[in-house]
């Protein structure tokens, strides 16, 4: 076999490397990176087309950092909650309440200075008004491989010449990630659903190669690539299986968006779906509420102020 017939051998093979690696890239249209974009009340911008997306939210949830944070700075990435903030409020599969210390340090100084009549009057920063979690969703990173693949030496000892250091110098990297999302239930403390997600790509370079006596090349084509982009196209993964979970074992009255209710006057709160009920508590005029979703003609069951009853329909609004 000549010169020119084994260069032309191994150029075929790194055009159908090249080719099968441009196929297992994890961009989504021209971004970086498969979790992309905002969610919010405009609706979803940039989200990915693979992203299952609710019509309305399955229920409240609080994302919960794991007790160990090693599996995922060892590896030099931050913590993977605001990436998962983005994925949910783009699939408004889930309404998130901020539940970590900074935020709530925060939210008490607010509180505090309502208390200290410093805020504007009407800011309504009375007590009561806090959602209540559905769920507590707690991310975890099982595993994450970013190490090079090897590369084909052992052709390129068959190959003399320029066809050998062609081949010798190629190289492969694989890219994967496998990551899990657990849902406990905050009323019972029963672990609702488990989610595992993964994602992989495999990306192919050239190591200090000189290339028909014309151009240096040093590094692979991908030698960069972060492996946070992979975590996030396994988190993608694993979301859309939990929503799928969920929506399987959820109630009808759980799957809806009961925050933002409150009440128009003073009303009873009752033990019962009737005016003869038992009063639990009065609730003055502008008290938050949230229904519950049990319902018995005009009346609805909501909590409210720490306490749970039942208050006529025509009392509350949002």
């Amino acid at each position: 076999m000549n010169s020119n017939r084994r260069l032309a051998l191994v150029t075929t093979l790194v055009t159908v490397l090249i080719g099968g690696c441009a196929a297992n890239e994890t961009r989504l249209g021209e971004g970086s990176s498969m979790v992309t974009g905002s969610g919010g009340n405009a609706g979803a911008s940039q989200q990915a087309k693979q992203l299952i997306k609710c019509a309305r939210p399955i229920g409240t949830a609080a994302l919960v950092e794991p007790e160990n944070t090693v599996s995922y700075t060892q590896y030099g990435l931050t913590s993977p909650l605001p990436l998962i903030r983005l994925i949910m409020a783009q699939s408004n599969c889930f309404r998130v309440v901020d539940r970590n210390a900074a935020a709530q340090a925060a939210l008490m100084r607010e509180r505090a200075m309502a208390a200290g009549g410093e805020l504007q009057k009407g800011s309504r920063m009375g007590g009561g008004q806090m959602v209540a979690a559905d769920y507590i969703i707690t991310p975890s990173i099982i595993f994450q491989n970013a190490n090079a693949g090897g590369g084909m030496g052992a052709l390129g000892a068959l190959l003399p010449g320029v066809a050998g250091a062609v081949a010798g110098s190629i190289k492969t990297k694989n890219l994967e990630a496998q990551v899990m999302l657990a849902v406990t239930n905050v009323r019972t403390g029963v672990q609702e659903a488990v989610a595992e997600g993964s994602a992989r790509k495999r990306d192919i370079g050239f190591g200090g190669l000189l290339w028909a006596g014309g151009v240096a090349g040093g590094g692979g084509v991908y030698e960069n690539t972060d492996i946070g982009k992979i975590v996030a196209a396994a988190f993608l993964d694993a979301h859309n299986k939990l929503v799928t979970q969920l929506r399987a074992t959820t109630p009808d009255y759980m799957q809806g968006d009961h925050a933002g209710y409150y009440t128009i006057a003073r009303v009873n709160l009752r033990g019962g779906p009737s005016t003869s009920a038992p009063v639990i508590t009065s609730l003055p005029k502008n008290t938050p509420v949230t229904p519950t979703g049990a319902k018995q003609g005009v009346w609805w069951e909501v909590e409210a102020m720490g306490r749970t009853g039942w208050i006529h329909s025509n009392y509350i609004t949002r």
